[in-house]
């Protein structure tokens, strides 16, 4: 992962995703062709995981967190460091009809997030920089890839067998399927992100390395390590930066299901 990445060029409107020799042109969501779950679909009611074939694909490979059993949830514990503020942290997400409730515990605060109700803190009410942080948490990461399907989000394929652009004749590192998950509505009304990202799903392996979003106009890349933990692929670390600088870091120490 440390060959150079395509450049990403974001503006309002528009995505382009430029290389030393192509450039891709991402339209608005309003004119582009989307692959989106039938309106109803927002608040389903039944449990359907099947909607949108890139989902599956990563979903198979993830493991059996998302089982229909009603009240299942897993556990993450980790070192979450912001800046050089280095903290534990556990997350727990609860799986629902609708999706999932996510629950962070991390310097003496609760947070917790649905897509439903957006973001919550336990507690008084959770500053920007904790609505940033969790959202982070929640929406850069292979669960709500798999998920967002549930509320109606758009997946649109950009393309595939995409490699580095500085990659030679001779290259023969990974080559990723790049898609486009586009919220049908904000998720959290104060959220200063925008309401699309980028994935970056792995062809050999069907998990996802990256995901870009963007931030008051500057990209920010989560670039994913990943580790088999009781028969889950599970991330072993995500690292977010802006600009080539790290601004925030996951550490996973351990992993753990309740069904």
């Amino acid at each position: 992962m440390s060959r150079k990445w395509k450049t990403l060029v974001l503006s309002g409107a528009s995505l382009i995703l430029a290389g030393a020799t192509t450039a891709v042109l991402i339209s608005s969501a309003s004119t582009e062709p989307t692959q989106s779950a039938p309106q109803g679909s927002i608040a389903p009611r039944s449990r359907n995981l099947s909607l949108q074939p890139e989902a599956v694909r990563v979903n198979r490979r993830l493991g059996n967190r998302f089982k229909p059993a009603r009240g299942a949830e897993s556990i993450l514990t980790g070192t979450l460091t912001v800046g050089t503020d280095q903290k534990p942290v556990t997350i727990i997400r609860r799986q629902t009809d609708a999706g999932e409730i996510v629950e962070l515990n991390f310097s003496g605060r609760r947070l917790i997030w649905s897509n439903t109700d957006g973001i919550k803190a336990i507690p008084g009410l959770p500053t920007e920089s904790e609505r940033l942080l969790l959202e982070r948490l929640v929406l850069d990461g292979p669960d709500q890839f798999v998920l967002a399907q549930l509320r109606g989000a758009s997946y649109y394929t950009v393309t595939r067998n995409l490699r580095p652009n500085d990659a030679g004749e001779s290259y023969s590192g990974p080559l990723w399927t790049l898609v486009r998950v586009t919220e049908p509505h904000p998720v959290d009304d104060t959220s200063q992100n925008t309401s699309w990202r980028l994935y970056y799903v792995n062809e050999a392996t069907d998990l996802i390395d990256r995901v870009v979003s963007e931030r008051n106009g500057q990209a920010v890349e989560a670039g994913i390590q990943w580790t088999e933990r009781n028969g889950d692929q599970v991330p072993s670390q995500i690292r977010w930066t802006m600009n080539g600088a790290t601004i925030m870091e996951l550490e996973v120490t351990a992993f753990s299901q309740n069904k």
